[in-house]
C-alpha cells in the first residue's frame, strides 16, 4: 500500500474517459488494468502516488463517489457510473440505439443489455436512465418490459422510430394485423399492439390498422377511390359547390364505401382534411371563402353562358347599345334568369362569374378592349 494519496483528479479523468467508451459504466474487476495503466501514464503530482494498487483504486473510487462534487456514482461494489450524456459530442449511446431501432421496432431488456455489454444487474438502471431522458419509451406487457425509441432519440435519428417504421411498413396508410405482428416480433405482441393503439400510433380498423403517421397517404388513397363520384357532383352543379356542400360530398362518398370514419373517430377530422386536400389538388379545384370551383370547367361554363347571352342580345336588338354599361344593363335580365342550382348562393356566384365574363367579351368584341 502506497504512503502517498491517490491523485483523485487524475483518477477521475481516467474513469471518465473509460466510462465514455463503455456507455457510462466502469467495471473495476474487468477494467482495473486499463485504469491502472492510464493512471500511471498520466502526469501525477509529486505529492501523490504514482502507482496504483487494486485496493487503493477501489478505496479511492468509493471515496470519490461519496464526494458530491465528483461526477461519479457507485451502483454497487466495484461498479461505478459516470453520466455519459453530459459530455458534448459523445454520441455512442445515440449511435447504438439508432442502429438498433433501425432494425427492430420493439426490443427486450435482454436485447439492450447484450447490445451495450452490460451486467445483468445494471440493465434496469440503464433502461431507467434512457427512459428518463426520453431516449427510450417503456412498454409494460404482462411481467416484462419492452422498449421502443423515445422522442429525444428521434431528434438525433433520421427515419427511425415507431411512427417512421410503421409508416414505412404501411400500404395506403394501413397495415395488416399479420404484418404488424411480424414488425413487432416479440412474445407479447397483443400487449404491444394495445400500447400502440393507446399511444396514438395506430387505429384498430378490425383486422387491420390505420397508421396515424401515414394518414396523408391514406387520405390520398381515399381521394383516388371517390374522385370520380366527387367529379360527377361538380359536373351536376355547374362545377361549383358551396364549401359546406363540398365537405359533405367528400364525407358521404367515404362513408358509402368505407367504415373508417366511424371506426377511427379520434382522427376523423384529419382523414377528411387529407382526403379533401388531395381532391382539391387532383381535380384542380379552387377554394374561396364560400365556394369551391372546378377552375377550368367552371370558366368554360361562365364562357358558354356569357357568349349565349351576348349572341341572344345581338339577335334581339335592332339597335345595339353604344356604351359598355348599357350592354351590361341590357343583359341584366338574362343574368337574373340563370338558374343552375337550387341554392341561391350558388346561383349568385355563377351569375357574378357570367356577368364578369360577359363584360370582358363585350369589351373585347365591341370596343376592341378599350372600354373602361
Amino acid at each position: 500500500m502506497t504512503l502517498l494519496p491517490v491523485d483523485t483528479d487524475v483518477l477521475e479523468d481516467v474513469c471518465r474517459d473509460i466510462a465514455q467508451d463503455n456507455y457510462g459504466f466502469i467495471y473495476v474487476s474487468d477494467q482495473k488494468g486499463e485504469i491502472k495503466s492510464a493512471y500511471e501514464s498520466a502526469d501525477v503530482g509529486l505529492v501523490n502516488a504514482r502507482s496504483l494498487s487494486s485496493s487503493d483504486m477501489r478505496k479511492a473510487l468509493t471515496e470519490m463517489a461519496a464526494d458530491e462534487f465528483v461526477d461519479l456514482e457507485q451502483l454497487r461494489d466495484g461498479v461505478f457510473y459516470v453520466d455519459p450524456f453530459g459530455v458534448k459530442g459523445n454520441m455512442n449511446i445515440t449511435r447504438e440505439l439508432t442502429n438498433l431501432f433501425g432494425q427492430r421496432l420493439v426490443v427486450t431488456g435482454e436485447t439492450l443489455r447484450s447490445r451495450f455489454s452490460l451486467a445483468i444487474d445494471d440493465m434496469e438502471f440503464f433502461a431507467d436512465e434512457l427512459a428518463d431522458r426520453n431516449y427510450l419509451r417503456r412498454i409494460t406487457a404482462g411481467k416484462r418490459d419492452y422498449y421502443t425509441i423515445g422522442p429525444q432519440l428521434k431528434e438525433h435519428a433520421d427515419d427511425v422510430g415507431l411512427d417512421s417504421r410503421l409508416e414505412r411498413e404501411a400500404s395506403n396508410g394501413k397495415i395488416a394485423h399479420s404484418d404488424l405482428e411480424s414488425v413487432i416480433d416479440v412474445d407479447a405482441t397483443s400487449d404491444v399492439i394495445r400500447y400502440l393503439d393507446r399511444e396514438g400510433y395506430i387505429v384498430d380498423l378490425d383486422g387491420e390498422y390505420l397508421v396515424e403517421e401515414a394518414i396523408d397517404e391514406y387520405g390520398r388513397y381515399l381521394a383516388e377511390e371517390i374522385e370520380e363520384a366527387v367529379e360527377n357532383e361538380f359536373e351536376e352543379s355547374s362545377y361549383v359547390l358551396r364549401v359546406g356542400e363540398f365537405d359533405q360530398v367528400v364525407e358521404n362518398e367515404i362513408e358509402s364505401r368505407f367504415d373508417v370514419l366511424s371506426q377511427a373517430r379520434s382522427v376523423r377530422g384529419e382523414i377528411l382534411e387529407e382526403t379533401r386536400a388531395t381532391l382539391v389538388d387532383r381535380l384542380g379545384l379552387e377554394e374561396g371563402r364560400e365556394m369551391v370551383e372546378a377552375t377550368d370547367p367552371f370558366e368554360d361554363v361562365a364562357e358558354d353562358h356569357a357568349r349565349r347571352i351576348l349572341t341572344d342580345l345581338k339577335a334581339e336588338q335592332d339597335q345595339l347599345p353604344g356604351t359598355l354599361p348599357e350592354w351590361i344593363e341590357l343583359a341584366e335580365e338574362h343574368f337574373t334568369e340563370l338558374q343552375v342550382s337550387s341554392t341561391t348562393a350558388v346561383n349568385e356566384h355563377v351569375r357574378d362569374a357570367v356577368r364578369e365574363r360577359y363584360r370582358a367579351l363585350v369589351n373585347e368584341e365591341e370596343f376592341g378592349g378599350m372600354a373602361a
